[in-house]
């Protein structure tokens, strides 16, 4: 199986403040600390998320919010062989 490959968009400061105040904020909701493995595994979803293209503040709020991991939504729409289904 090859792997696919995209460039990725920079992390400007800009978009580190917005990730921020997105995990934050959910932290604030769930009672979690920022400093917590919780908070640091939401954290690489938020990325992983930006990263794939998703720029919308609400929609990466509900990634975090509902637990949707990247690999979990890909698994799901291809099937844990990585072929669509």
């Amino acid at each position: 199986m090859s792997k696919t490959d995209w460039p990725k968009e920079p992390i400007t400061d800009e978009t580190m403040q917005t990730l921020d105040r997105i995990l934050r904020e959910w932290c604030a909701e769930a009672g979690v600390s920022p400093n917590s493995a919780e908070a640091q595994s939401k954290a690489k979803t938020l990325v992983d998320w930006f990263e794939f293209g998703v720029r919308s503040e609400d929609e990466l709020a509900r990634v975090i919010r509902d637990d949707i991991k990247l690999a979990d939504a890909y698994e799901t729409s291809t099937g844990p062989t990585g072929r669509t289904t």
